[in-house]
């Protein structure tokens, strides 16, 4: 336990002292880092510090250091959230620090005298940890990869069964996210893009404007592509949100005209968020050697994600493209915190080996695996700039970028079901453990570095519906079959239920083509469609199947 110490005794020590927080108490340099300080437990102000410990004062005085509650945690929301927690039996002890972490403001330094009074307040007893934060934007987990290969929603291949999540599985039970809440933490994304514009569930917060300095890269290309797999319009151009129906997917900076501030963003997606809703953290840090590592590496990101996953926030984390080992022992004052409640995701191969990439941060605290390449998405342009549009642009996605919304878009449809089915929320416990009990297990030659599962969202709706006490009336899968498949003159559609089907054909430059209303088994012709290959929607009501057609 701490004991209130000499100042001058303290700032001798401060000399020769290693830095605390697990190394990350460190100024990248002196005006690209931002302070938060907190407070240690029945402290929830700088007076009551002040006034429990004159030295603190003193010093805080005589270096100018001034402290500012910039979290935006409003009594209110803390108290919804306790609520919460409560209510799905956690403590209420994240959810109370939270009123604890405060910004500390010093005057501009170099880097040593900086350093030194970071120390000398980390061994002040009425603080329980200084975290130092980047104020330059990190960059998003993305591996750039060009690889030229064809078209959209056909390749959109992650949707599909093994190797992929089987999305499609909740498309033919009619779930396709509605009803579910999301948020995007980074550096937003083109609401100007074709696959977002007309999406109106799409949003970036209100409020807050981008930053000039998001003109000079690829940022928003990045958020464009992670918003782009959950939810495109489903308009048969481009591609198909993984949950193109759920009823609201925003966007919540990091830099914006205020500036640049990772852990302002997160703290205003938890405030917009209620149980059940689901976070991403597009985003990582730097951790052994800089190598990157997931963002709750950081105190600060950790407590502010533990107070929401204690809520019921689902949080969905990229593990980071560092190659870090987390088990390895740099990072086990990290682990003693315990576990954060979010989901971490590390990046898998996209073929039934999923086996882990080689870029991909790993160990015991990652939980499940994404596509960590072949991912089609908007954005950037390197698979396509159709008319050098900017707003047309497409690309395969990569990193533990892509391999989280791959994986949220699972825990998204899923979260669907039960929330249509039961009118109840999965916990972040329960998705978690869900998604790891039911997924695809991780293979490949690589032994002894952990991602986990690749989850697969027919086994956990089937699961979810055998541990209901009583039977629960759900749509059941639409089941059907195009023959002859290839075929010269004419398709029927067989289904074992006797409904009228909407059957669309769609070529690979996303035109419609043919449209009709069909009984099962009744003849389609199609012997005037150019030779080549189609998509086939067929919709029953909300339930969708997506087919290929070969016409000979």
């Amino acid at each position: 336990m701490k004991t209130k110490i000499n100042l001058l005794a303290l700032l001798a020590f401060c000399s020769s002292m290693s830095f605390g927080q697990d190394n990350q108490a460190k100024m990248a340099n002196d005006q690209n880092s931002i302070i938060y300080v907190c407070f240690s437990k029945g402290i929830n102000s700088e007076k009551t510090a002040f006034s429990r410990n004159a030295d603190l004062e003193r010093f805080s005085r005589e270096n100018q250091i001034s402290f500012k509650y910039d979290l935006d945690f409003t009594d209110n929301k803390l108290d919804e959230m306790a609520r919460s927690s409560k209510a799905i039996g956690n403590s209420t002890e994240s959810v109370e620090k939270l009123k604890r972490i405060y910004k500390a403001d010093l005057p501009i330094q170099n880097q040593e005298s900086a350093q030194k009074i970071i120390q000398a307040l980390e061994r002040f007893p009425e603080i329980e940890y200084v975290s130092v934060m980047s104020a330059a934007p990190i960059e998003p987990p993305l591996v750039n990869a060009f690889v030229a290969t064809p078209n959209l929603e056909s390749l959109q291949t992650y949707l599909n069964d093994n190797p992929g999540i089987n999305a499609k599985y909740a498309w033919s039970r009619g779930i396709t996210g509605q009803n579910i809440r999301v948020r995007d933490v980074e550096y937003g994304f083109y609401k100007t893009h074709e696959m977002l514009s007309n999406q109106n569930s799409i949003q970036l917060e209100p409020g807050y404007s981008p930053n000039a300095g998001l003109a000079n890269n690829n940022y928003r290309d990045h958020g464009t592509a992670v918003v782009s797999i959950l939810g495109s319009v489903k308009d048969n151009i481009g591609l198909t949100g993984a949950a193109y129906k759920a009823s609201e997917i925003k966007g919540y900076m990091e830099w914006t005209t205020a500036g640049y501030n990772r852990a302002s963003a997160v703290s205003r997606s938890i405030n917009a968020s209620q149980s059940g809703d689901i976070i991403l953290y597009e985003m990582q840090t730097g951790g052994k050697d800089g190598q990157y590592c997931p963002a709750e590496y950081n105190k600060v990101i950790w407590d502010l994600t533990k107070a929401a996953t204690d809520s019921g926030i689902i949080i969905i984390a990229a593990a980071g493209n560092g190659n870090q080992n987390l088990d390895d022992p740099f990072y086990a004052s990290y682990l003693a915190r315990g576990n954060s409640g979010a989901i971490i995701v590390g990046a898998g191969s996209p073929n039934t080996t999923h086996s882990k990439l080689s870029f991909s941060t790993f160990g015991n605290r990652v939980d499940v695996q994404g596509w960590g390449s072949s991912v089609m998405a908007a954005g950037y342009g390197s698979y396509a700039k159709y008319d050098n549009n900017n707003n047309r642009t497409y690309n395969y996605f990569s990193g533990t970028s892509s391999a989280t919304p791959v994986v949220s878009s699972a825990a998204i449809l899923i979260q669907s079901f039960y929330r249509q089915t039961t009118g109840q929320y999965l916990t972040p416990s329960a998705m978690k453990n869900l998604l790891i009990s039911t997924g695809i297990p991780q293979g490949g030659t690589v032994t002894g570095q952990k991602i986990g599962p690749l989850p697969n969202v027919k086994n956990a709706i089937i699961q979810l519906e055998s541990k209901f006490a009583t039977p629960i009336k759900t749509l059941a899968a639409l089941e059907v079959k195009i023959y002859p498949n290839p075929s010269s003159s004419s398709i029927a559609i067989q289904s074992h239920e006797n409904k009228k089907l909407d059957v669309e054909i769609i070529n690979l430059q996303g035109r419609s083509v043919l449209k009709n209303s069909v009984l099962p088994n009744e003849k389609i012709d199609i012997s005037q469609l150019p030779t080549g290959q189609y998509i086939i929607n067929i919709n029953e009501g909300q339930r969708r199947v997506v087919e290929k057609l070969t016409k000979l």
